[in-house]
């Protein structure tokens, strides 16, 4: 393959690209469109202007204590994963960052 021929592989290949990023943001836009024609109803997509205040939130009752058995569980299964990827920090699967 030549020096040219590579050179339009390329031109092509980023044309190819560009056209169809193009593309989806002409079909994005067509369905913006087409879905701000729609009337979706009472139970549907309403606007942000449109939308109803939020309700003040109630008071809720304190809630119970979490029984000792269960606090043993969860602080037994943090620590097993603890011990498990102690040299892989980044491998653990829950949200807890020690």
């Amino acid at each position: 393959m030549s020096q040219s021929e590579a050179w339009i592989i390329t031109a092509l290949g980023m044309t190819v690209v560009y056209i169809g990023l193009l593309l989806c943001v002409a079909f994005i836009r067509l369905f913006s469109r087409l879905s701000a024609r729609i009337s979706w109803g009472e139970g549907g997509h309403a606007s942000p202007a449109a939308a109803p205040a939020p309700a003040p939130a109630a008071a809720t009752p304190p809630a119970e204590p979490i029984p000792a058995d269960i606090l043993a569980v969860i602080a037994t299964a943090i620590e097993v994963e603890r011990k498990l990827y102690v040299s892989r920090p980044d491998a653990r699967r829950t949200a807890l960052q020690a």
